[in-house]
């Protein structure tokens, strides 16, 4: 039976959670004859090939690893396996994602439906547990309007081949998902949204450790968020960017006008969980990373982090 869909996963250094993703991946309902799952392994120094491995004698349906000899970023990772691609639809899951059986049926038969080529979306729910993720409820935080996504969106392979592919710019990575439904979006590709084809994104609760990886993350989407903005010299982009003075200001805002910052906001995180309003808590967790990120996107560096005050 020929290969329909070919999942590509990108990961670096994140084992656990990437073991999980690839048990979803092959609990598909989908003939698993039908699709094949790629992991594009942008030089992991975990054990992201033993998983891997141990993955693919386990699994159903075909398990192949690109894996870059050494740290390339995440665009080049992600080209390397739509170059070995078998199936004539590629879908794009981050490695911190996990998806419900029917997700690649969904795909699968929005490109059937519509054989003149799209890009097909579905909903991302952010989810804190990988015992039950699929038991979260999506809110008005999971809402996305973006064209195309590398975490839930599914193309033809042809069309990403006369996109130009990923641009590898983007190093480590960040925007090179935008930039290319950009080029996507251009070739006349028309966006359908399925949401039958929900997707779930781990996100673990914040803590020091957590919060320091997700900071350091923010800087490195900044960083080529200032490619991304010499690319497109637009009015468009720097509002994608947030290269505004009103980005800052809604940014003040949601921190409370600094009262939020790095040195109490896992505390605060804990009290709204405790609160039963997780919800708040995913707010300022975000204004306290885009704090980060606009002082990185400006060249003002790393604001200083004060100590927790409770």
């Amino acid at each position: 039976m020929t290969v329909a869909v070919s999942v590509i996963t990108a990961t670096r250094n994140r084992a656990r959670v990437l073991a999980r993703c690839l048990e979803a991946l092959d609990a598909q309902t989908l003939d698993p004859a039908r699709y094949e799952v790629l992991v594009a392994d942008d030089a992991s120094t975990d054990d992201t090939p033993a998983v891997v491995d141990a993955a693919r004698r386990r699994a159903r349906c075909a398990i192949r690893a690109y894996r870059m000899d050494r740290r390339s970023g995440v665009p080049a990772a992600r080209n390397a396996a739509i170059h070995g691609a078998q199936g004539e639809v590629v879908a794009f899951v981050d490695d911190d994602s996990l998806a419900p059986p029917v997700f690649l049926d969904a795909h699968l038969d929005a490109h059937t439906v519509h054989p003149d080529g799209i890009v097909c979306r579905g909903p991302v729910i952010v989810t804190e547990t990988l015992d039950r993720p699929f038991d979260v409820r999506g809110g008005v935080l999971d809402i996305s309007t973006a064209y195309f996504d590398t975490d839930n969106g599914s193309v033809r392979r042809a069309d990403l081949l006369r996109a130009g592919l990923f641009d590898e710019a983007f190093f480590p990575y960040g925007w090179e998902g935008l930039d290319l439904g950009l080029r996507l979006r251009r070739l006349g590709l028309r966006r359908v949204f399925r949401r039958d084809a929900v997707l779930y994104h781990y996100r673990p609760e914040v803590s020091p450790g957590t919060l320091s990886a997700m900071l350091v993350k923010e800087e490195e989407r900044a960083r080529t968020a200032r490619i991304f903005f010499a690319k497109y010299p637009t009015l468009e982009a720097r509002f994608a960017v947030q290269l505004t003075p009103l980005h800052l200001l809604l940014n003040l805002l949601q921190r409370g006008f600094g009262a939020v910052h790095a040195g109490n906001v896992e505390t605060l995180v804990a009290r709204t969980r405790r609160w039963g309003a997780p919800a708040l808590g995913r707010v300022l967790l975000s204004g306290v990373l885009n704090e980060r990120y606009l002082a990185e996107l400006r060249g003002r560096g790393a604001p200083r982090t004060r100590a927790a005050n409770g």
